[in-house]
């Protein structure tokens, strides 16, 4: 097995086709073990509505009680799980769907007021090193074991949580846009301690705060990571090989750069 950092990828709920994804086999081919975390609020919402169980946010985070948990164990765990490992499989990348609460992968302890809404408090690395050795991409759904059972878990800090668990070396979390936008420019590179900056300005966003502030988390935890653009194709392996692609959130930026 290769001895290069891993290197954790934070998709959407839906596969990337054309995108910066299909320059997994090429990472792979070059030695990079690499995991996949990915969301699915807006298919989780979507048969929410269909069910008739009421969609609730606080601070940004889904309001999970056990009807909603149990939806989004079929949605997240089930549908868009498999349905990304059997398209990344489709490019000739062997995949395996699982979620944090497998292993368990993602242990958590409660967030209050949120119902059944967990932070990851520990990662437990052994069932995705035994993905790996067995030469599989693990594509992990974003739910993790707490003290009753099965929470949610943002998809962005748990992608950073296991990033900082693993050890990784990059965390790469795919959006729709270049980065982070400032005046219509990407924002090259910020140091994490500037990230909430951003966020107070509001020049961070919508799905991009979360995004900025898992980033920086796992900066602080001694990761590089970056905001790509998760469309276009080689831009996952040029921020692998340190290409000037996307926002660069690290520990080695100088806390004046913007």
């Amino acid at each position: 097995m290769s001895s290069a950092k891993p290197i954790v990828v934070k998709v959407g709920g839906g596969a990337l086709a054309g995108g910066a994804l299909e320059d997994l086999p090429d990472l792979l081919s070059a030695g990079h073990r690499v995991a996949v975390v990915h969301g699915g609020g807006v298919q989780l919402t979507r048969m929410l509505d269909q069910l008739g169980i009421p969609t609730r946010f606080h601070a940004g985070l889904r309001v999970t009680d056990e009807a909603t948990l149990e939806v989004a164990e079929v949605v997240l765990a089930g549908g868009v799980n498999k349905n990304l490992a059997r398209w990344l499989t489709g490019l000739g990348i062997p995949s395996a769907g699982i979620s944090g609460t497998d292993g368990p992968t993602l242990v958590v302890e409660p967030i209050p007021d949120l119902g059944r809404v967990g932070k990851v408090v520990r990662v437990e690395a052994r069932l995705i090193e035994s993905l790996w050795e067995g030469g599989f991409v693990p594509i992990v759904a974003p739910l993790g074991l707490g003290p009753e059972g099965a929470y949610n878990v943002n998809a962005d800090s748990a992608a950073a949580d296991l990033a900082v668990g693993l050890g990784a070396g990059h965390l790469l979390l795919m959006t729709d846009v270049d980065g982070l936008l400032d005046g219509g420019e990407t924002v090259e590179a910020i140091a994490p301690e500037r990230c909430e900056d951003f966020v107070e300005r509001g020049l961070a966003a919508g799905g991009m705060v979360p995004k900025l502030r898992a980033a920086a988390e796992a900066a602080r935890g001694g990761v590089e990571a970056r905001i790509l653009n998760g469309n276009r194709k080689g831009d996952l392996a040029s921020a692998v090989a340190g290409g000037r692609v996307g926002t660069l959130i690290s520990e080695g930026v100088a806390a004046c750069k913007q």
